[in-house]
C-alpha cells in the first residue's frame, strides 16, 4: 500500500495563503494606475516608466534580501514590508507631480519584495515535496483572487471615494490584518518537511544564487516565468485604455470573468499540476495565452470580450502553478527557497518590461500596440516551452539535479 501523503492544509500554510492575498490585494488596486496619471497630466513617456518603478526596485530589493533570508528572519521582514506599503498607500493622497508618483512605486516596489520574498522562504520550508504542485496551485490562488475581486469592485464603488487616490490609500490598510496573520507565523515553531530538516538560520549566500541562476534549467524557467508577465503585466494595466478607444464597457467584468476562470481551472485541476507532465502545461499556457491576445486584438463587441476572457483564462491559469512547482522541483533542497524567491524576482523583471513596452507600443500604434507585445512575447514563450520539453526537464519525480 502507498503511504498517506503528507498534509498540506495546515493553519501555517493558510496563514501564508492569506498574508499572500491581503498583499496582493494591495497591488492588484493599481489597475487603474496609468489612467490616473492620465488624470493628473502626467505626460505619456513617463506613465510606462512609473507603472514599472516599482517593479525595477522589487528586483533590486530581491536581489539583496533572497540570499540573506532564512525562516527564523523572515516573519520580521513581513512587517517592515507591511510598514512600507501602508505608507505608500497613503501617500497616494498627495503625491501628484511625476517625481512624487516615481518615488512612491519604487518605495512600493522595496515593500513588496520584503513581504512576497519572506512569505515565500517561509512557504518553500513548510510544503511537502510532494504535493508542491498541489501547494503553488493553492499559493497562486491567493496572488490571483484579488485581480478578480479588486478591480470589479472599484470599477462599481469607487464613485463613493472622493478621488481613485483615496481608492489607492483604503486598500493599503487591507494590510494591516496581514499583520497579525503575520504575529501568528512569528509565534510559531516551523515544522520543516522532510528535504529541510534542520532550516539554517542563514541565507545560502550570494554566490550560490548565482552559481544556481547559472543552472541552464534554472535560467530557461526564470526567463519563461518573466514572459508569463510580461503579458500578464501589459494586459492588466493597458487593457482600460484599451477597452475605453473601443467602448467596449468596463475592463472590471472582463477580468474578473478572465481571473474567475483562472481560478476555477487551479482549483478543479490542482492535483493535476503534480501528475501531468509540467513543460507540457507550460506550452498549453502560452498556446491559447497566444491565441487569446490574437482575439483581443479583434475584439468590438461584448461577445467576443468574453469570448477572450474565456480563452486566456483557460490559458494563464496553468502558468503559475506549473512554472513554480517545476522550479521547486528541481532544485537541490537548499535551493530550493532560493529558487523560489527568483521566480517572484523574474515576475517583478516581467512586470517591469510588460509596460514598459506595452506602454511605447500604445504610444507608436495606439491603443491595440501592446497586444502586439504579447503576441510576440507569447511565440516566445512557445518556443521556449518545447526547448525545456525537449532537454527532458519535466520534474516529475520531484528530484534529481537542476542541470
Amino acid at each position: 500500500m502507498s503511504s498517506p501523503r503528507p498534509p498540506l492544509f495546515t493553519v501555517r500554510f493558510l496563514s501564508l495563503c492569506l498574508l499572500t492575498l491581503l498583499a496582493y490585494c494591495n497591488t492588484s488596486v493599481f489597475y487603474s494606475l496609468y489612467t490616473y496619471l492620465e488624470q493628473l497630466g502626467i505626460a505619456q513617456a513617463w506613465r510606462g516608466p512609473i507603472l514599472s518603478a516599482s517593479a525595477l526596485s522589487t528586483m533590486l530589493a530581491f536581489l539583496y534580501v533572497t540570499p540573506r533570508l532564512s525562516v527564523h528572519n523572515a516573519p520580521r521582514a513581513v512587517y517592515v514590508g507591511i510598514a512600507l506599503l501602508i505608507a505608500c498607500g497613503l501617500g497616494y493622497l498627495f503625491a501628484t507631480s511625476t517625481a512624487g508618483m516615481l518615488a512612491l512605486r519604487l518605495i512600493n516596489g522595496s515593500g513588496i519584495a520584503l513581504l512576497s520574498a519572506a512569505a515565500m522562504t517561509l512557504l518553500v520550508a513548510h510544503i511537502p515535496p510532494e504535493r508542491s504542485g498541489q501547494a503553488f496551485g493553492f499559493y497562486s490562488v491567493a496572488m490571483l483572487l484579488p485581480y478578480s475581486i479588486v478591480p470589479f469592485t472599484f470599477e462599481h464603488l469607487g464613485g463613493l471615494l472622493p478621488g481613485t487616490a483615496y481608492g489607492y490609500a483604503l486598500m493599503s490598510l487591507a494590510l494591516a490584518p496581514a499583520a497579525l496573520v503575520n504575529l501568528f507565523l512569528l509565534r510559531q515553531r516551523q515544522a520543516p518537511t522532510a528535504q529541510s530538516a534542520r532550516p539554517s538560520r542563514q541565507g545560502v549566500g550570494f554566490k550560490a544564487m548565482l552559481a544556481s541562476v547559472r543552472v541552464p534549467s534554472t535560467g530557461l524557467l526564470l526567463l519563461l516565468n518573466s514572459v508569463y508577465y510580461i503579458n500578464f503585466s501589459a494586459l492588466f494595466f493597458l487593457s482600460k485604455s484599451l477597452f475605453a478607444s473601443r467602448g467596449l464597457g468596463s475592463v472590471g467584468v472582463f477580468f474578473s470573468i478572465q481571473t474567475a476562470l483562472m481560478l476555477l481551472v487551479r482549483l478543479a485541476a490542482n492535483r493535476l499540476f503534480d501528475e501531468v507532465s509540467k513543460p507540457l502545461l507550460i506550452l498549453w499556457c502560452y498556446a491559447l495565452t497566444g491565441l487569446g491576445f490574437a482575439m483581443l486584438w479583434c475584439a468590438q463587441s461584448h461577445g467576443m470580450v468574453v469570448a477572450t476572457a474565456l480563452v486566456l483564462g483557460l490559458g494563464m491559469g496553468v502558468g503559475p502553478p506549473s512554472l513554480n512547482a517545476l522550479m521547486y522541483a528541481l532544485s537541490e533542497p537548499p535551493l530550493k527557497a532560493v529558487n523560489s524567491n527568483l521566480m517572484v524576482m523574474a515576475l517583478q523583471a516581467g512586470n517591469l518590461v510588460g509596460p514598459l513596452l506595452g506602454g511605447l507600443a500604445v504610444g507608436l500604434a495606439g491603443h491595440a500596440g501592446f497586444l502586439a507585445v504579447g503576441l510576440v512575447a507569447n511565440l516566445g514563450g512557445v518556443a521556449l516551452s518545447i526547448l525545456f520539453q525537449r532537454r527532458g526537464w519535466t520534474g516529475h519525480l520531484n528530484q534529481g539535479r537542476a542541470g
